[in-house]
């Protein structure tokens, strides 16, 4: 085991990576080491990912890098009382009407821990019952009001002679399961939006389905700056358009920060890195795109985030929709591997370090 990981696993990614760009095994495994000991907490996975292996890199430009289990570290200067709010979707929804940001309203909510005019409450499977088949406009999106990385996240087409639910990748449910899973008492609270409708512009290239940007703000100065920025595009029948790396189908572009130009479009990192240069749904090019109303959703984010000061990291999820961009939530703990990716440079830079006593994330 090197880090908790296999070693056989690692030899087989270290052979690929050897095949890749002729960097030797041994020299891998060192790397990892060193990086391990000297680093920000990189692991063999996201020395991988990150093809931390590339022999173009110097050593300075790999301990930029950090891995996902330093979070906590790496996250310790936000407030935990901003941290809680922001991980709720529903105390969320709460301060972004207290300060007229652009949202999407929640409709309903299973067993909501605050009251929230307009956003009706379900306490029992039965009220959830009642309100999905009588009140509920479909299409309808549902999500767990704390959730990660858009896992528990569905897009609910369509209710089919009142007892199954059909969801928009194709697969169904029992409307009987469903309002039992969600509509228990003492069960996680799930919310309901209305599915919103993409920019023109994002449609025409990408579907009738949202792209949202992950925008990563540092607000340690008196005027919040635009860290990274990357664009989720969603494709086949996934029902989100988070990346996860490639795992999902969907795709990551690489933006211009300033204009919002995309750089490149990814389907898979690591030792599949894989660039795509047309959506696999519409065939439409992404040569030349540029993100619609890009400065006016920089704008809002950065408006949000002076709004929000007990966060010195911000990593906001705007949605293109042809009402203009919307905030769809902040994400005070987000993932570490997006934003990397999207900028093909490590988070730990000097600016970035300017974050922390001694220029010392741990």
């Amino acid at each position: 085991m090197i880090a908790g990981v296999p070693i056989t696993n690692i030899i087989r990614s270290a052979r690929r990576a050897k095949q890749q760009t002729g960097k030797g095994i041994v020299s891998q495994l060192f790397d990892i080491v060193r990086l391990r000991l000297h680093g920000h907490g990189i692991l063999p996975d996201v020395y991988y990912d990150m093809r931390l292996f590339e022999p173009s890199l110097s050593w300075v430009q790999k301990t930029e890098y950090v891995g996902s289990w330093i979070k906590p570290l790496l996250y310790r200067i936000q407030s935990p009382d901003a941290t809680a709010l922001f991980s709720d979707k529903l105390r969320a929804l709460a301060f972004f009407r207290d300060h007229s940001l652009a949202t999407p309203d929640i409709l309903a909510a299973t067993h909501p821990n605050i009251e929230i005019s307009g956003v009706k409450a379900l306490c029992s499977p039965s009220e959830l019952r009642e309100w999905l088949l009588t009140t509920a406009p479909f299409p309808l999106f549902c999500k767990p009001s704390i959730s990660y990385r858009g896992y528990g996240n569905k897009l609910i087409r369509s209710i089919e002679h009142g007892t199954e639910i059909h969801f928009g990748d194709g697969s169904t449910e029992s409307l009987d399961i469903f309002v039992e899973t969600h509509g228990r008492p003492g069960t996680p609270t799930l919310i309901f939006q209305k599915m919103l409708q993409p920019h023109p512009a994002i449609s025409a290239v990408t579907g009738a389905r949202l792209a949202t940007a992950r925008v990563m703000v540092l607000n340690d100065r008196p005027v919040p700056e635009i860290y990274r920025a990357g664009l989720r595009i969603p494709s086949g029948s996934s029902m989100i358009d988070n990346f996860r790396g490639g795992s999902t189908g969907n795709l990551l572009a690489r933006l211009d920060v300033d204009t919002g130009a995309v750089k490149d479009v990814l389907s898979s990192i690591g030792l599949d890195w894989q660039t795509t240069a047309r959506h696999p749904d519409t065939g439409e090019s992404f040569a030349g795109f540029t993100v619609p109303d890009w400065s006016q959703a920089m704008e809002l984010v950065l408006h949000a985030s002076r709004l929000a000061p007990e966060l010195k990291i911000h990593n906001w999820d705007v949605a293109f929709t042809d009402a203009g961009p919307m905030l769809i939530e902040d994400n005070p703990n987000g993932d570490l591997v997006l934003v990397q990716v999207v900028a093909a440079r490590g988070l730990a830079t000097p600016r970035f370090l300017e974050l922390y006593k001694n220029q010392r994330i741990r």
